[in-house]
């Protein structure tokens, strides 16, 4: 059985599924997510770029990026593909994004797509999930 810990003020009740009113943000962390609509043909080739697109290996490392990109497919429309990485700020996101490498890493994606969005996130309701050891 996993421990619940005890319940504090800046809590959203056990109970809730929405945003209590009056309730900022959660604070902490920010996600960067892309969506990625591959070319039909090809999906082993974009994954091939996502993944040997320098997150891993860069110099200088990444500042700011606690957990590494990670790349899911939709089992109903295979063409189309989510991504998501967490990072301690949004100026870490920024200094990523202003990377001279940045746009080399985009393009060798690129090529394999019909479209794509990225989007920077903050985290609304969930964290009790993390508090709680159920999301790792």
């Amino acid at each position: 059985m996993i421990p619940v810990p005890s319940q504090t003020s800046d809590d959203l009740p056990l109970d809730s599924d929405a945003p209590t009113p009056g309730r900022g943000v959660v604070e902490g962390f920010f996600y960067t997510s892309g969506r990625w609509t591959v070319k039909p043909g090809h999906e082993e080739a974009f994954a091939r770029a996502f993944a040997e697109s320098g997150v891993k290996d860069v110099d200088p490392p990444i500042r700011g990026l606690l957990q590494r990109p990670r790349l899911l497919r939709d089992l109903n429309q295979p063409q189309n593909y989510l991504s998501y990485a967490v990072w301690e700020s949004r100026e870490a996101i920024e200094e990523f994004r202003s990377r001279p490498d940045f746009p080399a890493m985009i393009a060798r994606m690129k090529e394999h797509l019909d479209d794509m969005q990225i989007s920077t996130l903050e985290l609304v309701l969930g964290q009790e999930l993390t508090d709680r050891g159920l999301d790792s």
